[in-house]
């Protein structure tokens, strides 16, 4: 399959010249020779004022809009030209005076390049990698969170006391943990590092709820391990619709023998870990 060179370029959103702050908005990308010119940009302002908290909303709305209609006119005026093949000239010198630098809070990054088997997927790759954070899973922040918790029993000499261990068997129930120390073949004490700070609450409650109903189910099958600790990550808040979800779902925990310790509190994590 023929591969086409793309020139992309990161619509950054910079409301606030004096720090330097940016986000990642949208993405713009064009293939000439594939006679391909389009963007994505970001539908929800939620997380530019999530971001920049003291930002009104309808700045970025606005500066998105009209950012989107100039993006718009000249896909549509490079569409009108494909009908009679694209001048590869034109659209690249086009495609450098839109993106050259200027000082605007809608401004791009420098352009790249890119080669794809099809630019309308490269696109949504692209933006999902480096707007949307599409890597940025929980699995993801749970593999930061391991990492974290390993340097941590590293540091304290323990890390050779706890490995991967998964608990139950396939005939009745299994759930894999990161870290588990054993007394010759029984599991006495467990660690599993867990993401709870997702933007939607909704999510907070089910990933949390999700490994309780693990814990309480190898409890029940006496497979659970005697001293169990979930290592945090919450809300940076503390209040609002994340927050109250993050505290139901921890304080059932903590009401059902289970510990609970914020994964920046390393001495406790230590002192649990201690055999």
């Amino acid at each position: 399959m023929k591969k086409f060179a793309c020139q992309y370029a990161i619509v950054r959103f910079l409301p606030y010249l004096e720090t330097g702050e940016f986000a990642n908005v949208g993405i713009v990308m064009l293939c000439p020779d594939a006679g391909f010119f389009d963007f994505k940009m970001l539908a929800r302002g939620r997380r530019i004022t999530a971001f920049f908290d003291k930002l009104d909303a309808g700045i970025y709305r606005r500066a998105a809009t009209d950012f989107k209609q100039e993006l718009t006119r000249i896909r549509n005026w490079l569409a009108h030209q494909t009908d009679r093949t694209m001048d590869v000239e034109l659209a690249r010198h086009l495609f450098g005076e839109l993106t050259r630098q200027r000082e605007a809070m809608l401004r791009f990054d420098n352009v790249r390049v890119v080669l794809a088997d099809d630019p309308a997927q490269q696109l949504d790759e692209l933006f999902g990698h480096y707007v949307e954070r599409n890597f940025a899973t929980k699995e993801y922040h749970e593999q930061l969170l391991e990492k974290s918790v390993r340097k941590v029993l590293v540091e304290a000499n323990l890390s050779k006391q706890y490995q991967a261990l998964t608990l139950g068997d396939a005939a009745t129930y299994h759930a894999k943990l990161p870290f588990v120390h054993r007394d010759g073949e029984r599991a006495v004490k467990a660690i599993k590092p867990l993401f709870l700070a997702h933007d939607d609450p909704a999510q907070i409650f089910e990933h949390g709820w999700m490994w309780f109903g693990k814990v309480l189910k190898l409890r029940n099958l006496n497979l659970l391990p005697e001293h169990m600790l979930f290592t945090v990550q919450g809300p940076t808040e503390e209040q609002g619709g994340r927050y109250e979800v993050f505290q139901e779902v921890t304080t059932q925990m903590a009401a059902n023998d289970v510990q609970v310790v914020p994964n920046a509190q390393t001495q406790r994590i230590v002192e649990f870990a201690r055999v």
